[in-house]
């Protein structure tokens, strides 16, 4: 699996480059968000705004499930909006509140698996391996290369959950029942 991230990103950068697109490296660590206890990623910002990124994370071993591998293809839109704040004195950072993204993620242990198993129907759901996520990021720009974040996720099974009996998430879970399907975590972000 490693090995198809790889080739896939370089594919990815080739066509971007090759394109003459403005672009920016970056390379990003991140906890938490469904993408493990660490997450480091590489990545491009491609075409003003449109960050492209593939990256491997670690799930360590807990009573509720096996020590597991992810892997990570991500796509984030960073919008214009930002403030600019002088505080505290001889510092400046901007905030850059609306970011939107959706993931690929590919988790790999024994239990999980990316073809369905025969016993099920043909496309009676998606495979455990692959799952998509949808985020939200609030940025914190420290200076020019630094990059803190906070990154709301939600998975794709919570979402249908959610559409499907939104009374159990309204009765069960604070914030109109977000709670209840929201996951949450933080990163820093250094832009080459």
């Amino acid at each position: 699996m490693l090995k198809e991230t790889i080739i896939l990103s370089a594919l990815l950068s080739a066509v971007f480059f090759s394109n003459g697109a403005k672009s920016q490296a970056f390379l990003d660590l991140q906890s938490g968000s469904l993408m493990g206890l660490a997450h480091v990623s590489a990545g491009y910002e491609a075409w003003d705004r449109h960050n492209f990124s593939a990256g491997i994370g670690y799930v360590p071993k807990l009573d509720s499930h096996a020590e597991m591998a992810l892997y990570s293809f991500k796509y984030r839109y960073q919008h214009p909006v930002s403030w600019s704040f002088d505080w505290p004195a001889d510092s400046q950072w901007t905030l850059l509140p609306f970011n939107f993204g959706i993931t690929y993620l590919l988790g790999d242990h024994e239990r999980l698996y990316f073809d369905l198993p025969e016993k099920y129907p043909d496309k009676y759901y998606f495979p455990t391996g692959k799952r998509l996520v949808f985020t939200y990021q609030t940025i914190f720009r420290l200076n020019e290369k630094i990059d803190a974040y906070i990154d709301f996720s939600v998975i794709d099974v919570a979402l249908v959950s959610y559409v499907r009996e939104p009374d159990f998430f309204y009765e069960n879970y604070d914030f109109l029942g977000l709670s209840g399907i929201t996951n949450w975590g933080v990163g820093i972000r250094y832009q080459f």
